[in-house]
């Protein structure tokens, strides 16, 4: 008997090895934030294929006070994607096939991993593709590098700003943040880079549900410029951050846990002296609460890149957790 369970015990145990064998090993995966492996032959990519990606990828990033693509491009072609460049985190695979085929897999060589495939007969059909269904792909990549993005951050978090007492909410921020100016209604974060800062300001204001809903510009910009004049001075006397005059923002309209929201992306300048940068700003509509909640970042880094910076904005505004 003892020796019939010796033997059970032993096919078993194999028959889990074999297993254990089997089953792919998945990589971790690698790659800066914002930067995507295309992959597609030096012919395609030489041409009209290679344009489109560029054109749909690489165009330049809203609200920046310089020209910055919205994603770093980086062609090999198929017969090198092996190896490390296998476990990129975000690829685009273009090229020509049979049939057109548009796809987004998840996970395929490494974890976590975007893997957006475009493929058709012709080149004419490849572009077609690419130019129809890019927003999708875009949509998926960038909502993964704000995962990743936030994965890094909560490896050294700044966990003591007050918001969840003042404001009933939480966001994520690094630990690299302090705690710069803050009133009975406004707290104001920095972050010291290099020649520069960055930004994160939450503030209420009194609940006003048309300024997101119709998307009202001159209000924005109005509530924008009085919150710079009263809590956001200048170098010089009687000079405070402003929305720049010569661009408008952009509006988007958008959601936080189910409440209708505006995203606003700029640039602002401070009134009365030479300084300029790009901003982010979420406004809220907190109907519960009888306020509209404003998140909002900018960004002072000049002869700087400053996309990155304002992703990291983006990423920490977009982390917001509503405390019941």
């Amino acid at each position: 008997m003892i020796r019939q369970l010796f033997f059970a015990f032993l096919f078993f145990t194999l028959i889990s090895c074999q297993k254990k064998q089997r089953e792919p090993l998945i990589l971790p995966s690698n790659g800066n934030i914002n930067t995507l492996t295309v992959v597609t032959s030096n012919d395609l990519w030489a041409g009209t294929i290679g344009q489109t990606v560029r054109d749909m990828y690489a165009y330049p990033s809203e609200g920046l006070p310089q020209q910055e693509p919205l994603f770093d491009l980086k062609q090999i072609p198929p017969e090198i994607f092996t190896g490390f460049a296998r476990a990129s985190r975000s690829v685009l695979w273009v090229g020509l096939n049979d049939e057109v085929n548009v796809r987004i897999d998840k996970n395929s060589y490494a974890q976590p991993q975007t893997v957006a495939v475009f493929s058709a007969p012709t080149k004419t059909a490849l572009v077609e593709s690419i130019v129809s269904q890019s927003a999708q792909v875009i949509k998926t990549l960038r909502a993964q590098e704000r995962e990743e993005r936030l994965r890094r951050i909560k490896k050294s978090t700044f966990d003591k700003h007050g918001l969840s007492k003042k404001f009933g909410i939480s966001i994520t921020m690094p630990s690299a943040y302090k705690i710069f100016k803050e009133d009975e209604n406004t707290s104001w974060f920095q972050r010291e880079i290099q020649k520069g800062h960055i930004n994160i300001l939450v503030y209420a204001l009194s609940y006003d549900e048309l300024i997101v809903r119709q998307k009202n510009l001159k209000k924005v910009i109005a509530q924008h410029d009085s919150i710079g004049k009263a809590f956001i001075p200048g170098r010089l006397p009687n000079s405070y951050l402003m929305t720049e005059k010569a661009y408008e923002p952009y509006l988007y309209s958008t959601f936080f846990g189910g409440k209708p929201a505006l995203e606003v992306r700029g640039t602002w300048e401070v009134q009365g002296d030479f300084m300029a940068g790009p901003f982010l700003q979420y406004i809220i509509n907190d109907k519960a609460n009888n306020r509209n909640l404003i998140l909002e970042g900018f960004v002072f880094a000049p002869s700087a890149a400053k996309r990155d910076y304002v992703f990291e904005v983006e990423t920490i505004l977009r982390s917001l957790a509503e405390k019941n």
